[in-house]
């Protein structure tokens, strides 16, 4: 789970945020809406235990995102000597192929257990090796295994390792903006006023403005934070079912080329989520076993270019 240090100030301050949110929606949802309006009943319990168990998940989820290691890919710094033998080799082959997959990565990186071949390049940054469909990501400084993009709300970047937790992070802020929003339509359909929160109640008129304002608050937080991921949820699964990421897309736009979808949608899905039953994709505690997480440079590499 650990990971080198990012240094992201703006991510620092977005981590913040979001946690404070998150802290104060559950403080107006159970002091506010739950406790006043199901007073004595077990549904109040229900609600509480509800909502606070999607917020651990939520909780746990951003923190598997901001702490887990993206995919980084080793640093094995390059002499000019073996980016000559590597450009010599790259014009060996074909150039008529797929941008973004390929049968030669994965023979690659799997069965024939060379680590450096057709679909490889050099960063220039890194000034070191990188598979295919890696990039640059500059705030992290270093080459970032499917990098999607890098995302300030977690401090990290959404790669190859972290996607699966920022899925599942949005989804359950989602979660819980509906919750909220249908917690405050019921709290004020069944308002009392001779509740404790009501005009006429043992705090009088204070405690319904406060009420009042902090329903205010949380609702137009649900809206913004619901819509907010509702529309990085649709970017997310539309570069999931069609193979690329977000930088990729860009890249594909920009050379003006057509990318067509070659598998099932619930295998894509299921390559980002992991093995095994659906459910287990809704738990930020199901990590990623696979020979695709496993990416290591030989320290012959320099001697495996020359021909």
């Amino acid at each position: 789970m650990s990971r080198s240090c990012c240094v992201d100030p703006c991510g620092f301050f977005c981590v913040i945020i979001v946690w404070s949110c998150m802290l104060y929606a559950d403080y107006v949802v159970i002091e506010w809406l739950v406790l006043p309006t199901f007073d004595g009943s077990l549904w109040g319990a229900i609600h509480v235990v509800l909502y606070n168990t999607v917020l651990f998940f939520a909780f746990l989820s951003h923190l598997r995102t901001a702490l887990s290691d993206p995919g980084y890919v080793p640093i094995h710094k390059v002499s000019q000597a073996e980016i000559d033998n590597f450009h010599r080799r790259e014009l060996r082959y074909d150039p008529d192929y797929d941008d973004y997959t390929s049968e030669s990565a994965e023979d690659t990186l799997i069965s024939t257990n060379q680590f450096v071949g057709r679909d490889w390049n050099i960063c220039t940054r890194c000034q070191s090796f990188r598979p295919p469909r890696a990039h640059h990501c500059r705030v992290c400084n270093r080459c970032v295994q499917r990098m999607d993009h890098h995302c300030p709300w977690v401090a990290n970047c959404v790669g190859q390792k972290t996607q699966k937790y920022f899925l599942q992070f949005i989804l359950y802020v989602a979660i819980l903006a509906g919750y909220s929003v249908a917690l405050i339509i019921t709290a004020w359909v069944f308002h009392d006023d001779n509740g404790i929160t009501g005009r006429r109640g043992p705090y009088g008129e204070n405690a319904q403005h406060a009420k009042v304002i902090h329903t205010i608050c949380l609702g137009i937080e649900s809206a913004l934070f619901g819509l907010f991921v509702v529309a990085v949820s649709c970017d997310q699964l539309q570069a999931i079912f069609n193979e690329e990421t977000i930088v990729e897309a860009v890249m594909r736009r920009n050379t003006r080329r057509r990318r067509v979808p070659k598998r099932p949608k619930r295998e894509l899905l299921g390559e980002v989520c992991g093995p095994g039953h659906w459910i287990l994709w809704m738990l930020p505690c199901n990590s990623l076993p696979g020979e695709r997480d496993i990416l290591r440079i030989p320290k012959d590499v320099g001697r495996r270019l020359e021909v």
